[in-house]
């Protein structure tokens, strides 16, 4: 049992339980406690509690009356009887009470809740579900009614105004849901929080560990304070677990956003690593950036909608947090680079593609066409970033050339575009592009045209400036790259030879130095073509002399009585024509190899045809066709002496033939 004090103290919500007790009160509580150690069976205890709660009752100490109505079993006190006594007077229906009784109970429910809460704890211990939520419904109800009572009794509706809750009565509220929270229909409860004008934030413990949240989400979005609502739906979903919390966070993000921007941009992104899905939320991003814009468009008729807030930065907060942890969705590159080129500053657009464009595959580097397309089409896959979609973007805006350099240089092969729009906003940019690149051919084209915009765009006082600018490119280029006679088509016709003599005079320099590299050249050739003039003559008086007891070098055969051609070297060796093969067909490339089997075969059909009666002039083609591929197959097979030649080098690490070498000696 709770002695009075300690009931005093923990209940102390009205002022019958704040006054002293006097002398007499005393007394009488002494003897009750005198006679409760007195009693020896249950029976003997519930009576002594029937009359200490009428005691206290007749005082009007209706709250301490009320927990020891709540001891007494239903036998003695029905606890439909006591709860209709202590609730009626509230209505003005006296019910058998002392006149002090009725006060009290007419100025507070806070007896019945002292009683029903006592109930509800018996229940908890014996786990009866059905009571426990018959209870909890009503309790919260009261406890929501106290709330909303002022000291005069006159009920004053708490419209999200938190300054004018009753501390006490907030508190007793946030005891009882924290204590009963698992014991209590969660929807039923919620429901009844929401149907009282109250804030989300004051439900929100409950609402997150019931796992039930659209009541409170939707209770705190369509109040007054819109601003403050959307704060309290945040801090719910922010208090939920993210499967409890994930749908209702894609059904109000427009609203959240709309309502508190930045504020929901770091809700959202501190529950991205929890799989808050990025892809889901762009949508409302892409609406709230829309519904900017058209606040800010005076052709666009404006609704009345005083709740939006307009915040430049919270959307690029949101998307440049998802990539910074890991996002690779397109969706979300692409958006991303549509907001920074809608900014009137040119870094963050910058610095981003600085980070997310891979530089081009060299075209100097590849194979070809087709293997170029194959790399770029790689890049694009692998990449996040839609270079195209990007590009586009920023040249519709008609402003950040940089980063559409920047772009271009990204592209296999768009280095000269990249050069021309350089050029329109930065030249010095245009000569360190042109300056990197590998392709000789693709850097001069690109210092051709710098040279040309330098001649455009240079002031003219009678040519002077425009001669400089040129000069100032030839210099900055390099004389390997570009010449004099390369930009004198962009000088104007009144320019002055003095204003570039030097460079002419480097370039006559220059000539003359090539002129005379030139002729030692052509005479090194004129010394060649004498030499193999020479030996071609002293060929044609070269022979060979062969035995008539010559032996084939691999087979032993004497080659004068063999049927088969064979080969004469200067080394020599005499080889029969199949041993020949035999040895160097090995030696050979497949491409070689496939070579030799196609003219043995076509010899062999030109020699079958040639047996054949036909007409002198197609006699007359065949030979010429056959000594054509005979010619051929001796330089393949016959080009060196096998026993002499890279042959017998190529065949140094392998073995003898033991057989061979038995028959030879």
């Amino acid at each position: 049992d709770t002695s009075p004090h300690h009931t005093h103290l923990h209940h102390g919500t009205t002022s019958d339980n704040s006054m002293p007790q006097k002398g007499e009160e005393k007394h009488i509580e002494s003897q009750f406690e005198y006679a409760k150690s007195l009693c020896t069976n249950p029976s003997q205890k519930a009576t002594l509690n029937v009359a200490r709660a009428e005691y206290y009752l007749s005082k009007g100490r209706t709250e301490l009356a009320a927990k020891y109505l709540a001891q007494c079993p239903s036998s003695i006190m029905p606890f439909a009887d006591t709860s209709a006594r202590l609730a009626l007077p509230m209505l003005g229906m006296e019910e058998g009470n002392s006149i002090k009784a009725n006060e009290s109970l007419a100025n507070s429910n806070m007896a019945l809740i002292t009683f029903l809460t006592d109930k509800m704890k018996s229940a908890k211990l014996k786990n009866d579900t059905v009571i426990c939520t018959m209870l909890g419904s009503w309790l919260a109800e009261l406890h929501l009614h106290e709330r909303e009572r002022d000291g005069s009794g006159k009920p004053v509706y708490l419209r999200r105004n938190h300054r004018h809750v009753p501390p006490v009565s907030h508190a007793l509220l946030h005891q009882f849901l924290s204590s009963f929270v698992k014991d209590m229909d969660p929807k039923v409860i919620v429901n009844i929080l929401s149907s009282h004008d109250i804030s989300a934030g004051e439900c929100a413990g409950f609402s997150a560990a019931a796992g039930d949240i659209n009541a409170a989400v939707n209770a705190a979005l369509f109040g007054e304070d819109e601003k403050a609502g959307a704060l309290d739906a945040l801090r719910v979903l922010n208090d939920s677990a993210i499967e409890n919390a994930e749908p209702y966070y894609y059904k109000h993000a427009l609203v959240l956003l709309s309502r508190a921007p930045m504020a929901a941009a770091k809700s959202f992104l501190a529950r991205y690593p929890e799989g808050l899905s990025e892809t889901k939320l762009l949508p409302a991003f892409m609406q709230y950036e829309r519904q900017r814009a058209e606040t800010k468009n005076p052709l666009v008729e404006q609704k009345n909608n005083s709740a939006f807030v307009d915040d430049e930065n919270a959307s690029v907060k949101y998307l440049e947090g998802v990539i910074a942890q890991g996002s690779r969705s397109r969706a979300v590159f692409n958006y991303l680079t549509s907001l920074y080129a809608a900014m009137n500053d040119e870094g963050p657009l910058f610095r981003f593609l600085s980070t997310h464009v891979p530089p081009s595959v060299s075209s100097s580097n590849s194979g070809g066409i087709s293997e170029l397309m194959l790399k770029q089409a790689q890049e694009e896959m692998s990449s996040p970033l839609d270079k195209s979609h990007a590009l586009r973007t920023i040249l519709r805006t008609g402003r950040h050339f940089r980063s559409a350099v920047k772009l271009y240089m990204g592209f296999t092969g768009m280095r000269q575009q990249a050069v021309e729009l350089a050029l329109k906003v930065d030249p010095s940019l245009a000569r360190e592009l042109a300056r990197k690149s590998d392709d000789k051919d693709e850097k001069k084209r690109l210092w051709l045209m710098i040279a040309r915009n330098a001649a455009a765009h240079g002031a003219s006082r009678d040519g002077k400036d425009i001669v400089a600018r040129v000069v100032a490119v030839l210099k900055d280029c390099g004389p390997d790259v570009l010449s004099i006679e390369d930009v004198l088509p962009f000088l104007p016709d009144f320019a002055q030879i003095d204003q570039f003599k030097d460079e002419i005079c480097d370039a006559l320099a220059s000539y003359s130095s090539k002129i005379e590299h030139y002729i030692k050249e052509m005479n090194e050739c004129d010394q060649t073509c004498d030499t193999l003039r020479d030996e071609l003559s002293r060929l044609r008086s070269v022979g060979v002399q062969v035995r008539t007891n010559a032996r084939c070098a691999f087979t032993n055969k004497y080659v004068m009585e063999s049927d088969e051609p064979f080969y004469a070297f200067p080394s020599g060796y005499v080889v029969l024509e199949k041993a020949l093969k035999r040895e160097v067909l090995p030696h050979l490339n497949e491409k070689q190899r496939d070579r030799v089997k196609f003219i043995d075969e076509e010899l062999a059909r030109l020699r079958r045809l040639r047996a054949t009666s036909r007409a002198p002039l197609e006699k007359a083609k065949d030979d010429f066709e056959m000594d054509e591929l005979q010619n051929e197959l001796d330089g393949l097979i016959a080009a060196e002496c096998p026993l002499t030649g890279s042959v017998m080098v190529d065949s140094i690490t392998q073995g003898f033939d033991d057989d061979d070498f038995e028959d030879t000696f």
